[in-house]
């Protein structure tokens, strides 16, 4: 360990360069995380205790770890190196000593905010966003953040005015813990670096949270499953003074626009070239960049500009050994088609659970998405090609892509219905079996959009959860955490109100979580270019029936792609990492997923025995309780890894094993 100090004395920086299980080296990429800490009191500031919170998020920066102390502000910052490799270092002080900062994610548009700055005479030192995203907030103030296009998790203390500022990017692909406290807040790049916070005393679980996570398959933003640590939401910004926060903004509401009236041509070339400018800025490295590819048309149509911008990029793909559960030979196609180069990772039953706990740890809070071990194992395939990749998350959200959406447009005609005649719809669907046809749209036709509808997965209803978790609350309800949501958007078509909700709960909660966590796990960073700016510019005007055609989803997109892929995945439907769990319940994971119930040590939460005749229904065959089933494996999962064996977890942190 080094020690420098400013000429001015006023701050202290420490640098480490070698990390036990990891070293220095100058020129690759790797994640970046940190752990910060705004005291009332100085004296408080603890540069042990921030840099053990950050050897758990060691995976996010490997290879570079430095520690700052300014008056109140303190960080421990693990680097990233995808731009500017020679002096990206952080944290990053102004030469004047006022503004320090510390930032992870990728501004894509900062050489283009730069270029103003400098035609004023402001002078820049190295090549890196975090000067770029200093010299704005001095100019600008907080007001800055919107001109920011890129996915990010900022950290800015202002010496002269002694308060920090704390933002993160408007879709919140970027993650933002923090924790408040009688000395103060303290913020981490990812949950589990609180499990050596001492004054913090162990996670705990918020038995309301768990009871939504039972629907939702993961705890909604701003909560989480501990209530003792939140989650900057995304769009907003906060400001911390000597007295704790002061304020927390939000910035950027996305809500869906009046359509415009434009031939769907017109839309359909402007379409292609605001995400051709969209990848083009996405793929602005210093290291290799690839792309995620399945057999969808979004990852195809991202894979098919970037090979336009960089021909034979390398396109991963993940598939399982199971008839019907492989993307391979399809995403092969497209790959032909478009010739690049394609990597494949077929994966087993074993192979998948094997991984299933890492899965769980690097979540942070629980995700029930069997797609997760998926995307963890083609995330490691892919840290061996690449240290960037492209992917096209976000593109369902924006453009219409989930089945639900299809939905609405029947089941909405009913929205407005008499009373009595929903009520016949929902006594029809509650005595007719399931697995029958029309039952879902009974339910749906009698059941108002808020009232059944809380994003793409709905897991267990309220007396569903009665039957097995103990902690169970009849006086709350799912609807609880929706209902603001849904108040936003009354009067709007329901697919709008579906997509608002998504975007408001599934791409935050599900989609962006497991995208960051378990790439980042493997010290790889995913971009995804849907997720810009621009691109949600353009695709909030679009009318319902741009997005939903022809017996279709995202009918624009497809149209405005439909040169660039094959024939066959222009209308292909999709399939999202499909994961033969289904199966291997009934077979091959059987004996290890009733391992995991019956050694459980959330007895508290989980009846046992209501858990094991759902797991045996499902592998007689009497009900498909698949999804429910991970639910609880991955919650009981979590509470070992978390609580019951967390002072074993942090052995395993401190020796590299996790």
């Amino acid at each position: 360990m080094t020690g420098t100090f400013c000429p001015n004395n006023r701050f202290r920086l420490t640098t480490r360069l070698k990390i036990k299980g990891f070293s220095h080296k100058k020129g690759v990429c790797t994640m970046c995380g940190f752990v910060g800490m705004f005291n009332r009191d100085p004296s408080l500031n603890d540069e042990k205790l921030l840099t053990t919170m950050s050897h758990a998020i060691r995976h996010r920066g490997p290879d570079e770890s430095n520690f700052i102390v300014r008056d109140s502000f303190c960080a421990a910052f693990r680097r990233l190196s995808i731009i500017d490799l020679d002096t990206g270092s952080q944290p990053y002080t102004s030469p004047d000593g006022r503004f320090t900062a510390v930032f992870n994610g990728e501004i894509y548009n900062y050489r283009d905010l730069r270029k103003p700055l400098l035609e004023e005479g402001i002078e820049f030192h190295t090549n890196s966003e975090i000067e770029v995203i200093v010299a704005l907030y001095r100019k600008y103030g907080p007001d800055f953040i919107k001109m920011l296009r890129g996915m990010f998790a900022i950290m800015i203390y202002d010496g002269d005015k002694k308060n920090c500022f704390v933002g993160r990017d408007p879709f919140g692909i970027k993650p933002m813990y923090y924790r408040e406290s009688e000395n103060g807040v303290i913020f981490a790049s990812e949950m589990k670096a609180f499990i050596f916070d001492p004054e913090m005393n162990g996670f705990t679980v918020d038995t309301k949270m768990l009871q939504h996570y039972f629907t939702f398959q993961y705890v909604p933003e701003p909560n989480t499953i501990s209530g003792k640590v939140s989650v900057l939401e995304a769009s907003h910004y906060m400001i911390l003074n000597k007295d704790g926060i002061e304020k927390i903004v939000q910035y950027e509401d996305y809500r869906f626009q009046t359509p415009t009236h434009e031939s769907l041509d017109a839309k359909a070339e402007k379409l292609r070239r605001i995400l051709t400018e969209s990848v083009e800025y996405h793929m602005i490295s210093d290291v290799e960049v690839g792309t995620f590819l399945s057999s969808g048309i979004d990852s195809a149509i991202i894979t098919a500009i970037s090979s336009r911008i960089n021909p034979g990029i390398k396109a991963l793909t993940v598939g399982f050994d199971v008839a019907s559960y492989s993307e391979i030979e399809d995403a092969a196609e497209i790959a032909k088609h478009l010739n690049v180069e394609h990597i494949t990772l077929k994966g087993n039953c074993e192979q998948f659970k094997n991984a299933f706990e890492r899965v769980v740890w690097s979540l942070d809070s629980p995700v029930a998405d069997p797609s997760t071990v998926a995307i963890y194992m083609i995330a490691e395939e892919a840290s061996h090609y690449v240290k960037t990749i492209l992917s096209g998350e976000g593109s369902d959200e924006l453009f219409g892509g989930y089945k639900f959406y299809k939905d609405s447009q029947l089941s909405g005609r009913f929205e407005n219905a008499p009373a009595a005649f929903k009520a016949l719809c929902r006594g029809i669907s509650s005595v007719w079996p399931e697995g029958v046809k029309g039952k879902a749209f009974f339910h749906r036709a009698g059941t108002r959009l808020e009232d059944r509808y809380v994003g793409n997965a709905f897991l267990f209803d309220e007396p569903e959860k009665k039957k097995f978790l103990k902690t169970f609350d009849p006086n709350q309800s799912y609807t609880e955490l929706t209902r603001d949501i849904f108040a936003r958007t009354k009067g709007e078509h329901p697919m709008v109100r579906m997509q608002y909700c998504d975007l408001m709960t599934w791409l935050r909660g599900d989609i962006l979580v497991k995208g960051d966590r378990l790439s980042m796990a493997h010290s790889l960073e995913v971009r995804v270019p849907f997720l810009d700016r621009e691109v949600w510019k353009f695709a909030s005007t679009l009318s319902v029936d741009e997005k939903l055609r022809e017996g279709t989803t995202k009918y624009l997109l497809r149209y405005a792609f439909k040169d660039y892929v094959n024939p066959e995945t222009f209308m292909r439907p999709k399939l999202g990492y499909p994961v033969p769990v289904r199966v291997w319940l009934r077979g091959e994971l059987y004996e290890w997923a009733r391992d995991i119930i019956v050694n459980s040590r959330a007895d508290e939460y989980i009846d046992k025995k209501a858990a094991l005749q759902m797991l045996e229904d499902h592998r007689t065959g009497k009900a498909d309780n698949y999804r429910k089933l991970w639910s609880i494996l991955v919650f009981i999962t979590w509470h070992r890894l978390y609580i019951a064996d967390a002072e074993e977890t942090k052995k395993r942190i401190l020796a590299g094993e996790l």
